[in-house]
């Protein structure tokens, strides 16, 4: 099954470059995006993403995707506290690090609609998207108290649904804030057990966030 999904993504990215080359008169756009998510298996942090593709009309639109993600979650204690001149201060010692960088490669499919209708003043606009792909995870473990590091590296199949506003800048930008969910169960495979039977490992990386940013359509931006 994992196999049929990425021959049909890497067929989508070829057919959208033959459609490109054939379709020169198409609005192409370029979108980039800063946010927050908050994954059930990790700590919440910080991405960044970046889109590009081509105007199948006024309101639709699809391409390609790439996000990155990264947190870090830190044990900490408090092993002295101070008080100077009436400055409170703690000391803290690091004890264990967890950092997981997430990189989502997708392909996405836009719906864009202006509020008030085309030729309304109201430069407001609904957005909704959604994307599947392939998410690839490095989860990197540091335990400082017993100096061991290791890195595991996941991946899986997942998906993502957006919705939010725009608001329309220029005759060709638009600023956005948008909600997310993002879904995937990312897998490891982990050697053997003692009966034989093979074992792997799941992370999920299942979880709601927001991001804004800025669009920008064009033509032939490619």
């Amino acid at each position: 099954m994992k196999r049929i999904i990425i021959l049909i993504l890497i067929g989508l990215v070829f057919s959208q470059l033959l459609y490109g080359q054939r379709s020169r008169k198409k609005k192409s756009y370029a979108e980039v995006k800063f946010g927050q998510l908050d994954p059930q298996d990790a700590a919440i942090g910080d991405f960044f993403g970046f889109s590009t593709g081509r105007m199948i009309d006024s309101r639709l639109s699809w391409g390609l995707e790439l996000n990155i993600f990264k947190s870090t979650f830190r044990k900490q204690t408090v092993i002295a506290e101070f008080d100077t001149a009436g400055i409170q201060f703690k000391e803290k010692q690091v004890e264990l690090e967890f950092t997981t960088t997430i990189v989502p490669v997708f392909v996405v499919l836009a719906y864009d609609l202006p509020l008030g209708g085309r030729r309304s003043s109201n430069p407001f606009r609904f957005r909704a998207s959604g994307a599947i792909g392939w998410e690839f995870t490095w989860n990197t473990e540091r335990n400082f108290r017993e100096d061991i590091s290791r890195r595991r590296f996941f991946s899986g199949l997942g998906w993502r649904l957006s919705s939010g506003l725009g608001i329309k800048i220029s005759e060709a930008g638009i600023l956005f804030f948008d909600v997310v969910y993002n879904d995937a169960n990312v897998t490891r495979s982990h050697d053997r057990n003692e009966a034989g039977l093979p074992i792997f490992q799941v992370m999920d990386v299942s979880g709601f966030g927001f991001f804004f940013g800025l669009n920008i359509t064009v033509k032939n931006l490619f």
